[in-house]
């Protein structure tokens, strides 16, 4: 998983901050039939993995006029729009009903919400749309449903922060989202998006979000971690805490990756050197300490995978 789509769902996971976003993205007559305080989050995603490249899932449903609807929060993941949207979402739709009859649960109906925040505004339009040119008596014979869509860049900064949202955990992780490819701007701004959430940080669940928010900030942008640490120390000390522990963490690992990397390749160099010299796969086997199937891999420059722990082993 992404980092975008990785905090798409931390944010998303608190049902606060779901239903404040129902509540200003859905139409009032739809929100008045819905009990935004009986919100379940469902487990599972209906996201098969030829959409898994355009966008991820979280799921809630919740009481409905006396009986009960899911609402699918779907999170774009390109940058640009792509008109093939509404196909992409008629197949997830098929796969959340499919999903139903398979295992059994009432078939309901479905409230797609889109979430995009690219560079470039976007209004897409239904599946219909993509068939305007045929004729009205073809037209009964397309499937075509509506979808709400919501494209942060539609939303000035200002507006996010004045409070066209409600939760300070959902309007921090908006302007985030919205301003994630423009470090400059996020880095400028950021300690004001994070002022937004200084009683919040002060709750456990609060820490939490900040945290997730830490993450998101450090693996998705370039923006030094010193910047980062100062502008969260600024809000609440204990976050300023988080911050530094996390950049360790993430520098160390990084570190590691690099240096499994390096040990990677030397086994790879060091059995080819071997071949080279007339060795046989069992000589080379016995030497380096490998799997003869794995040193035959890497004589037919096959890609390995060579495990963990004999890369450490090979460090010592």
């Amino acid at each position: 998983m992404g980092h975008h789509d990785l905090f798409f769902k931390k944010t998303f996971s608190i049902r606060e901050n779901a239903a404040d976003f129902l509540q200003h993205t859905l139409a009032p007559e739809l929100i008045e039939e819905m009990d935004l305080d009986t919100l379940t989050i469902e487990k599972g995603s209906h996201v098969d993995t030829s959409l898994a490249e355009n966008f991820s899932d979280t799921v809630y449903n919740c009481r409905f006029s006396g009986t009960r609807i899911k609402i699918a929060l779907l999170f774009e993941h390109k940058s640009a729009p792509d008109k093939n949207l509404p196909f992409q979402l008629h197949r997830y739709m098929a796969n959340l009903w499919d999903n139903s009859i398979n295992q059994k649960h009432p078939i309901l109906p479905v409230i797609p919400i889109v979430l995009y925040h690219g560079w470039k505004s976007w209004t897409p339009g239904t599946l219909i749309t993509r068939f305007t040119k045929w004729p009205d008596t073809v037209k009964p014979y397309i499937p075509d449903f509506e979808f709400a869509f919501v494209d942060l860049s539609a939303y000035s900064n200002e507006a996010i922060k004045a409070g066209v949202f409600k939760a300070a955990s959902l309007r921090i992780a908006l302007l985030i989202m919205k301003n994630i490819f423009d470090q400059q701007k996020l880095e400028h701004h950021l300690t004001q998006f994070l002022e937004i959430g200084r009683a919040y940080f002060q709750e456990t669940q609060g820490l939490k979000f900040l945290e997730a928010v830490i993450n998101y900030i450090l693996q998705a942008t370039e923006i030094e971690p010193d910047k980062i640490v100062k502008s969260v120390a600024s809000i609440s000390d204990k976050g300023g805490d988080i911050a530094m522990t996390t950049a360790e963490k993430l520098r160390q690992e990084g570190m590691q990756k690099g240096m499994q990397k390096g040990s990677h390749e030397t086994v790879i160099t060091l059995v080819r050197n071997a071949g080279k010299k007339g060795l046989t796969e069992e000589m080379i086997a016995q030497v380096i300490d490998l799997d003869v199937d794995l040193v035959r891999q890497i004589l037919n420059n096959e890609p390995v995978e060579i495990p963990l722990h004999l890369l450490s082993d090979k460090e010592q």
